[in-house]
């Protein structure tokens, strides 16, 4: 178990791809290890197969969401002219930032939902891998601003 963090996480915009890629490193050994001992028509193997694939496409998608798409050299072999880029209005804007943030909340929990059962483990890291409330600072603000004028019990961090 990790005593000495490289960071702590608290927001979704916190959340880096080599967070995501370090839990990767973290499991990957580890399933790989369980398919080699389980023959390939057993449920263990179908089981652990299907984790690394969930494990696989969760570290993809936070890849995406946190670095943008591959910008591999691919020409466009159309013959009509790229289409004309839209600028976004600020509202706009905002609005694909919170849903960006919000996928990778989702797809950040997830996947350490799935570690969790390794906890106890060297190599775990207790500070870093673990599930996110809020998008960001200005979102924990707000959520603890109307907390107080509801009048309600603030609950305490971990």
């Amino acid at each position: 178990m990790s005593t000495d963090p490289e960071r702590t996480l608290h927001h979704a915009v916190d959340v880096t791809a080599d967070d995501a890629w370090a839990i990767a490193d973290f499991l990957t050994p580890r399933l790989e290890a369980l398919e080699r001992t389980h023959h390939d028509d057993t449920e263990e193997h179908r089981t652990v197969t299907a984790l690394a694939e969930a494990v696989s496409a969760l570290v993809m998608a936070l890849d995406a969401q946190i670095l943008g798409p591959p910008r591999g050299r691919i020409r466009n072999r159309s013959a009509a002219p790229p289409a004309a880029s839209t600028t976004l209005t600020t509202d706009e804007r905002l609005a694909a930032e919170k849903h960006r943030l919000t996928v990778i909340t989702e797809c950040w929990n997830q996947l350490c939902g799935i570690l969790h059962p390794w906890r106890e483990c060297d190599g775990y890291d207790r500070a870093r891998w673990h599930q996110v409330t809020f998008l960001d600072a200005a979102a924990e603000a707000e959520h603890h601003r109307l907390v107080d004028e509801a009048g309600l019990r603030r609950a305490k961090r971990p």
